[in-house]
């Protein structure tokens, strides 16, 4: 049997252990243990609205939050809004939900 630990950050937060017979490998095993952490028992999901930009599922975004400081997450929804005011000028914005592990 495979036996392997994942930890992200300080690993303060432990989670329970995986015991499946499918998991033959290490490769199947750390694909696992990832998605374990990004399920969200050691994440928090955050929103942010941004000028409109080509941003897709799955990418991993940089922050610099002034009150939280830099972090980084995978962006889990996408929402891009655009409208044309009455001189014809395009404005749009992007509305990202992040997910950000703790």
């Amino acid at each position: 049997m495979t036996d392997i630990v994942c930890i992200r950050g300080d690993g303060l937060s432990p989670g329970d252990d995986i015991v499946d017979i499918l998991l033959s490998d290490v490769n199947a095993a750390l694909s696992r243990g990832r998605a374990e952490l990004d399920q969200g028992a050691l994440a928090d999901q955050q929103d942010l609205t941004i000028i409109l930009q080509d941003v897709r599922l799955g990418t991993i975004v940089e922050v610099d939050d002034s009150e939280i400081g830099l972090w980084r997450g995978k962006v889990i929804g996408v929402n891009h809004s655009a409208s044309i005011d009455g001189e014809g000028n395009l404005s749009g914005e992007t509305k990202l939900t992040i997910r950000k592990p703790r």
